[in-house]
């Protein structure tokens, strides 16, 4: 039982988009400052994707 709830939770947090958007929102800048890109585009990328997140949080609550 404990391991079916697991599969489940898990399933649903790995194709929710909240979490795709933030670990692309974290792993992003960090490849963009380790090729050369300037920090503050770097920063600009970052609060989009929290943008993005927010957002998202927002059409969840209003789906329901």
């Amino acid at each position: 039982m404990k391991a079916w709830i697991v599969n489940v939770l898990l399933g649903k947090i790995l194709n929710s988009k909240k979490f795709i958007y933030a670990i692309t929102g974290i792993i992003t800048p960090i490849l963009m400052t380790k090729f050369g890109w300037s920090p503050e585009t770097a920063e600009t990328v970052w609060q989009t994707f929290i943008a993005l997140i927010l957002g998202q949080g927002i059409a969840d609550i209003n789906k329901k």
